[in-house]
């Protein structure tokens, strides 16, 4: 039973019990330190956890191959303790084509359109999409004790675009799965017919979800995707990047992250947290901000939206200390000279110093 409850028993035991709205004004205390007590956003690569995060564009832009990159590599990195990745719209053989060079994870389940029957038909229905929507039923009624990310590729094998009750009670679903601390991941394939003044769910869809990210790919000379470049149109959270860089290699099972992604006037801040952290390794949030205030141009929150980037990034590593409190360091998998940029800086400096 968590305070609020508490809260609302004991003023039950020397009231009445509530009648109308105005009878829970006397918990405006619980409530607000219930609120106090959310967790905080927290970010995987460009995803927002916790939350519905929607990946949009065209056929044959690489939306899928940008889902299964990203949730990849933050599974690999420890940020999600499993992914379910249900693709109900690529070919069987695809993940082999695509996917067969890079690492095997126990805690990441890739299941293709072929094989819902086989290993989700306990749950019920018949088709791939109803077996899909059982899973979710699923998850939310019976959650595990560590929640993951789920990925749904895509939502137009699972949900009718004009069958508006079904999107509400879809997206209601994925509100319930985030409640209980699961991360949602979902791909929209845009196209023109999609995208008409007519369609019913359009608007639904982006209003429903939580961040919004158009996928624009960049391509070789051959025509061969290279990287693939996330733009934010939506985000419910001042933390989260107004856009994303992802190159990759299917051919060695390589994933990377370009840092050009921060904004410029965030640089010097990524910087002074560096270095505070070389010093001062494992310090909570509230060190961080106080050290590097007199050093930067820009607010609290936004600093502190910046060592959240950088954990994001896989700059920093985060781990909980003491009543919870987060407790960053640099990242173990920083590459070699990452930071001698920043140590022969800080010699210049001390150079020109006249003493």
């Amino acid at each position: 039973m968590d305070q609020t409850e508490e809260g609302l028993q004991q003023l039950q035991s020397v009231t009445e019990a509530p009648k109308s709205a105005k009878d829970i004004i006397p918990l405006a205390k619980e409530i607000e330190k219930d609120l106090m007590e959310l967790p905080e956003v927290e970010l995987a690569g460009p995803l927002v956890k916790r939350a519905i995060n929607l990946l949009v564009a065209q056929s044959g832009s690489g939306k899928s191959l940008v889902a299964y990159c990203i949730s990849w590599k933050e599974t690999k990195e420890g940020n999600f303790p499993f992914t379910m990745y249900l693709n109900f719209d690529d070919p069987p053989n695809d993940y082999i084509d695509r996917f067969s060079h890079f690492e095997k994870l126990p805690n990441f389940l890739y299941i293709v359109k072929t094989r819902f029957k086989k290993w989700f038909g306990f749950l019920g229905g018949d088709t791939p999409g109803e077996i899909g929507w059982e899973i979710l039923k699923s998850l939310a009624t019976d959650p595990p004790d560590e929640s993951g990310l789920i990925v749904i590729d895509n939502l137009q094998k699972m949900c009718d675009y004009n069958d508006l009750k079904e999107l509400k009670r879809f997206f209601n679903l994925c509100d319930q799965l985030t409640e209980k601390g699961f991360t949602m991941l979902i791909i929209h394939h845009k196209s023109s017919k999609s995208e008409a003044p007519s369609f019913k769910g359009l608007s639904y869809i982006y209003d429903s979800a939580d961040v919004v990210w158009e996928v624009k790919p960049e391509r070789t000379k051959s025509g061969k995707i290279s990287n693939i470049r996330l733009t934010s149109s939506k985000s419910r959270s001042l933390t989260g990047f107004t856009e994303f860089i992802i190159s990759f290699s299917t051919d060695q099972g390589i994933v990377n992250y370009n840092q050009n992604v921060l904004l410029e006037d965030e640089i010097p801040v990524k910087e002074a947290i560096i270095k505070y952290l070389i010093q001062h390794p494992n310090s909570n949030q509230s060190d961080i901000v106080q050290n590097i205030k007199p050093k930067v141009t820009i607010g609290i929150l936004r600093t502190r939206a910046v060592l959240e980037k950088m954990v994001g990034l896989h700059i920093l590593e985060v781990q909980r200390g003491g009543r919870n409190a987060k407790l960053y360091k640099l990242s173990e998998t920083l590459e070699p000279g990452y930071l001698d940029g920043l140590e022969e800086e800080d010699e210049q400096v001390g150079s020109e110093l006249p003493f």
